[in-house]
């Protein structure tokens, strides 16, 4: 970003730029009347400002309103790091960040006005086997006091513990990424579009990556692979599993498998996988559940579908609200908050 800050305006068009995924040229050419790439990089650096008839071309192509523009930077984020993907576009991991950024600004400033700011003081641990991942597991659950239950609400738990939860509309491509903004603020993107069950996967996936430290020359597929295990973990312990599924199974019903899914929140695959990672059903027969799946696509419709509850993050709205009916802020203020309109929010908001 512009190091100007008192460049509101460059500074909130190369972020929704970015945030498009578009590069100067790619913007330029898709106004109307169509400008240089000089002309952009111009506006972004603070060099000339648009007239009303470019400014709202501008938020036409962004898909941003006008006024988006000249909304002030309240509450900085200069920096968002994730975990780097050797396969993940970096075109698309700087349109998420950008994206990512932009929602937290907001979040971060309804926290101030709320006075409701949550540190973050989960437990890490170095990791180098299943092993210690099982064992962390354990602990942690112990440490928020979930028991041996299943957790009801997976964004809820990590929003109470002090980690930033965005949630974005992708393809099925992607489910998550984690990291840190301004080097202390734990922040998971989780892709909305999943189902409950891949979505609560993939928050206790890349909570795994921000808690746990591995040694530096472990390949990222074995990480990988642990952060899963993390993941089940969390959510199914194998004790539970064990209990509940016994030591050793050749056949298993459908009926047994749905019944945790329900419980637990957690796919028919994932626990699959872990029977087979607990060596409770041999690589053989997990290998067949898998083949089984690919050539009847009616089976695999049935151990596909989703039973638990979508999840949602709240936690911003509620703030947000709350700031709006204790008269901190304006209709107005809510609605940039929200990036929503103020008759919405007046309609939404309804004293008890």
């Amino acid at each position: 970003m512009n190091n100007d800050r008192d460049n509101i305006f460059g500074r909130r068009l190369s972020q929704a730029r970015q945030m498009k995924g578009l590069s100067m040229e790619e913007l330029g050419s898709q106004l109307t009347p169509a400008v240089t790439r000089q002309a952009i990089n111009k506006y972004e650096k603070g060099q000339t400002l648009p007239d009303s008839r470019m400014l709202l071309a501008l938020g036409s192509a962004l898909g941003v309103k006008p006024d988006y523009f000249f909304r002030p930077f309240t509450v900085e984020v200069d920096r968002v790091m994730f975990r780097k993907d050797a396969k993940f576009p970096e075109k698309k991991s700087i349109a998420i960040r950008e994206r990512v950024r932009e929602e937290l600004e907001r979040y971060l400033e309804a926290e101030q006005l709320c006075g409701t700011q949550s540190g973050f003081s989960l437990p890490s641990v170095n990791i180098s086997s299943a092993e210690d991942v099982t064992e962390y597991a354990t602990k942690l659950r112990s440490t928020l006091k979930l028991g041996i239950d299943g957790i009801s609400n997976v964004i809820e738990v990590l929003e109470d513990n002090g980690i930033k939860v965005i949630e974005i509309s992708e393809d099925d491509s992607f489910e998550g990424r984690s990291g840190y903004a301004n080097d202390d603020i734990p922040v998971i993107v989780v892709n909305d579009n999943l189902t409950p069950e891949r979505k609560r996967f993939a928050l206790l996936h890349e909570l795994g990556h921000l808690l746990m430290r591995f040694k530096g020359d472990m390949k990222a597929k074995e990480i990988e692979n642990l952060c899963n295990i993390f993941a089940s973990e969390l959510l199914l312990p194998s004790s539970v599993l064990l209990s509940r599924i016994g030591i050793k199974r050749h056949d298993i019903s459908l009926a047994e498998l749905s019944d945790l899914q329900k419980q637990y929140g957690i796919s028919i695959d994932a626990i699959m996988e872990a029977m087979r990672r607990l060596e409770v059903i041999t690589d053989r027969r997990y290998d067949g559940y898998l083949k089984k799946k690919r050539s009847f696509q009616d089976f695999r419709a049935v151990v596909e579908q989703s039973m638990a509850i979508p999840e949602t993050t709240g936690r911003f709205v509620r703030m947000v609200y709350r700031a709006l009916a204790d008269e901190i802020i304006s209709f107005s203020k809510a609605a940039a908050l929200l990036n929503t309109s103020v008759e919405t929010v007046k309609r939404q908001l309804q004293l008890v």
